[in-house]
């Protein structure tokens, strides 16, 4: 892939510069108002707009969510680890390809610096002019059928290699540079270059098979310490689990790069760093919000991880709001 492009691909996002400074998590607000955490197409892409590219958010765990538009992952460099349905891993590495359509549930493991994604973010009538340059049958006939034509399609995904296939990873490249140099990037010529990319893709390459079967532990622990942080131990989960909580640390710092109760403080620090800026609580509510009883403890985290009292970080953060 081209160098320059290559370098805008790899640059920290205000949101990753964010998670590293508060070892935080996603905020959700940030891609969807429903519980269900449906992540929207406006809130990306902008009203109007029908394709358009971003980099996958690194150095966080990415919820089980689905999208409102068909999404497209290709990976640049390294790898990232996708979960399909609550039970299927998919690690994508260099030059791979995943479809997912609008009810494809997924949630993505936390990803490396060095790990580069490119999310190519599509609503449905965008396909309209792929869709009539393709043959009817095959897997990706099918998918584009299921995406144009069903309310709620039935949840669909398919994965190519697409490695070391100059016509494919040309195209690839050309929707990527169209998006991020804003070079019209949901015009008839890139509706044009999405349907040479499917035909390219039918000509050489396969679907491979979606994945086995990821350790249940691990998923457990992340939807666990997500959902339940404030009361949340790896104590009370390996218990659960009839696990040694030693054993299950290792799986989810072997799956994550963390272990539980680094996610565990990262989620509830998170979390509060959002209370201080949304409520009215003082820091030891939040604190006890949160999960620690032992308010002194809280205020020296929160000091070293972000750099002042809570205090001075509500005071901070409200006054960058109103700017």
């Amino acid at each position: 892939m081209n160098g320059d492009l290559m370098r805008r691909l790899r640059e920290i996002t205000a949101e990753e510069r964010e998670l590293l400074s508060t070892g935080g998590g996603i905020r959700r607000e940030r891609y969807s108002a429903d519980g269900e955490f449906t992540v929207e197409s406006d809130r990306l892409i902008g009203s109007g707009r029908l394709m358009d590219v971003s980099t996958h958010t690194r150095f966080a765990y990415f919820p089980r969510h689905r999208h409102n538009y068909v999404e497209l992952m290709y990976v640049c460099a390294g790898s990232i680890t996708h979960i399909l349905g609550g039970s299927r891993t998919v690690v994508l590495r260099e030059g791979d390809l995943l479809f997912l359509n609008q009810s494809c549930q997924h949630e993505i493991l936390p990803a490396g610096e060095g790990d580069i994604g490119v999310n190519i973010i599509v609503r449905p009538q965008f396909f309209h002019t792929a869709f009539g340059m393709m043959e009817e049958g095959g897997s990706l006939s099918d998918f584009l059928f299921h995406c144009l034509t069903k309310e709620a399609p039935e949840p669909l995904s398919l994965r190519f290699s697409t490695a070391g296939i100059v016509p494919v990873q040309n195209l690839i490249e050309n929707l990527i540079w169209a998006a991020v140099y804003r070079d019209e990037p949901d015009s008839r010529a890139s509706q044009l270059t999405m349907g040479l990319l499917l035909l390219q893709l039918l000509r050489h390459c396969d679907p491979q098979p979606e994945g086995a079967a990821v350790d249940g532990t691990v998923l457990r622990a992340l939807r666990y310490i997500e959902d339940q942080y404030a009361t949340a131990s790896l104590e009370a989960f390996a218990r659960a689990e009839n696990r040694p909580a030693a054993e299950v640390s290792r799986a989810v710092h072997r799956e994550t790069g963390s272990t539980f109760k680094e996610l565990l403080q990262r989620r509830r620090f998170a979390q509060a760093a959002s209370l201080l800026q949304t409520t009215s609580l003082s820091a030891a509510d939040v604190a006890y919000a949160v999960g620690y009883s032992n308010t002194s403890y809280f205020h020296r985290r929160f000091r070293e991880l972000y750099g002042m009292s809570p205090r001075e970080y509500r005071r901070i953060a409200r006054a960058g709001a109103h700017k």
